[in-house]
Order: C-alpha cells, then sequence, then structure tokens
C-alpha cells in the first residue's frame, strides 16, 4: 500500500493524538515529576541533527522529500551513523513531546510512528535507492544501521 504522507505530517498526526490522548486520561499523567525538561533536552540535539542531515542534502544538491528520488547517494554527517538521522529526529521529536505531557498513556505514539514511518515512507525509499544505487547501497546497509 502506497500513501504518500510527508513524515512531518505522520509526526504532526501522532503529535496530535498524544496531545487528546493526554486530555482525555488526564489521571494517568505522572504528577509532580519533571518530565517537561526532558522535552527541550531532547528537541535541542534533534534539532542540531536535523539540520545537519539536512546540510549533508543541500550541499550535494539534492532533495530532502522522501519521495523524490535523488541524484546524489548522501552518506555522509550524520549518515554514517544511522540511515535515516531525520527519522530519528522525529522519533526524538515525539519522545520529548510525551516527556512534556508528563503521561505514560502517549507514548505508545511514538511506537506507532516508528511503525508508520517504515512501513509507508523508509520501505519506499529503501526500495527507490536500492534500484538507483544498487550494490553501493546494498554495502551502506550493511555497514550503517537504519535506527541509532
Amino acid at each position: 500500500m502506497k500513501l504518500h504522507i510527508w513524515p512531518p505530517v505522520w509526526l504532526t498526526l501522532m503529535a496530535t493524538l498524544a496531545f487528546f490522548t493526554d486530555r482525555l486520561l488526564p489521571g494517568l499523567r505522572l504528577p509532580g515529576a519533571p518530565f517537561y525538561l526532558t522535552g527541550p533536552i531532547l528537541w535541542i540535539p534533534a534539532l542540531w541533527l536535523f539540520w545537519h542531515a539536512c546540510d549533508r542534502f543541500h550541499s550535494a544538491h539534492t532533495s530532502t522529500h522522501p519521495f523524490t528520488r535523488p541524484n546524489v547517494f548522501v552518506i555522509r554527517g550524520p549518515y554514517t551513523n544511522s540511515r535515516n538521522p531525520m527519522y530519528v529526529v522525529a522519533l526524538m521529536v515525539l519522545t520529548g513531546w510525551c516527556a512534556v505531557l508528563g503521561n505514560p498513556a502517549t507514548l505508545p505514539f511514538v511506537w506507532l510512528l516508528k511503525k508508520v514511518l517504515y512501513q509507508f515512507v523508509i520501505r519506499e525509499e529503501e526500495k527507490m535507492l536500492e534500484e538507483m544505487f544498487k550494490g553501493n547501497y546494498r554495502d551502506y546497509c550493511q555497514r550503517v544501521p537504519r535506527w541509532v
């Protein structure tokens, strides 16, 4: 099944669902815990990682959009540690948001975002990269994990 929905839309959807879950189940919030600080603690490195990952694409003069065929195979910067640093950023942002909400009932949305990104974005992206860059991409996949 092909759903070409841009990853920030998936992130926004999961963050919204987490927000409404928190509002529907306020009794599950952890009282007095300083979880609200965890969000910024995750967001600051996420912002840096996102900027650095995007910069690699812009320096190579290729698109960051996952459904657009790249003209260059980008494997520098954060791509030496993870094949999907921008999706790791999305998971960091949502985890930080769930921490700010302080409600454990929101955490399944982090897992769900990871599954949705894999099912509807990453699989398609990997197939396209395999077709375009063949052996180079397979070698890269052997060396670099999908997630950090």
